[in-house]
């Protein structure tokens, strides 16, 4: 009975240890909010992100998250013209065959962080658990090329127009013997077609050492978000109203009180 009994104890004394190193961990006095800034590569692209955490209590906290990325499709090659005929119209350019929309999205979401492990391998790792949610704005704008037209009048006369993608130039946009170069990024700003939206995300996010002042975050997880309307990127490939991805990030940042 004796011997029941110490071993009980000894396990209410390691709940007790373990519940004094989650506060020790989850809850300091001297840091009470958090913002970092960071990068993630995503399987469907990247995003710039901005992070603002409040302590709650021991190792639970409330985030706000902003993302911007930007997104690729996955048939999406870049390529570059390399004859030299008609170099006199235009200096060759990188482009995308059958790309018609440079695609963006902007993410607001709000959730909560919740410490799962408080120090892995020695105290030097913290694991956290992050759920968000909220609205997200899809950015579509058009993808110009310079496009390359030869007409007979009867004597050769070449020329260039720079054009998004339509039905009407189908033939020639998404044939790589008119196509000369991709056009400057910011020609079709102005057209940018906005479509709103909503995101949930899940995450799993490691600190390497216990955070003092400067933090320091990786986080790995995934993203889904749906629309009003569908995300057209390609020409003549299915586009839908989602997109989903799967994500690793860097963050780095301040605490204070």
């Amino acid at each position: 009975m004796t011997a029941i009994r110490e071993k009980g104890t000894k396990q209410v004394s390691k709940i007790k240890q373990w519940k004094k190193h989650v506060q020790e961990w989850g809850l300091d006095p001297k840091y009470n909010h958090a913002l970092s800034i960071g990068i993630r590569l995503n399987t469907n692209g990247w995003s710039g992100d901005a992070y603002y955490l409040k302590q709650q209590s021991a190792g639970k906290r409330t985030i706000w998250q902003l993302h911007f990325s930007g997104l690729l499709h996955e048939k999406e090659i870049k390529q570059q013209r390399t004859g030299t005929t008609y170099n006199y119209l235009t200096k060759n350019t990188a482009y995308s065959l059958g790309k018609i929309n440079n695609a963006y999205t902007l993410q607001l979401g709000y959730g909560q962080e919740q410490m799962l492990f408080p120090a892995l391998l020695d105290g030097n790792l913290s694991l956290s658990l992050r759920y968000t949610a909220g609205p997200a704005l899809a950015m579509l704008k058009p993808y110009y090329l310079k496009m390359l037209y030869v007409e007979y009048t009867p004597e050769e006369h070449s020329y260039m127009l720079v054009e998004r993608f339509s039905k009407d130039n189908a033939d020639h946009f998404l044939n790589p013997s008119y196509i000369l170069g991709s056009e400057k990024w910011s020609k079709g700003l102005g057209e940018t077609r906005f479509v709103p939206g909503l995101f949930a995300e899940l995450a799993i996010a490691l600190e390497p050492e216990k955070p003092k002042s400067f933090v320091k975050t990786i986080t790995i997880g995934g993203n889904a978000a749906f629309y009003s309307s569908k995300i057209e990127i390609m020409a003549e490939r299915k586009s839908y109203s989602y997109q989903a991805s799967f994500f690793v990030g860097l963050s780095f940042g301040k605490r204070w009180k």
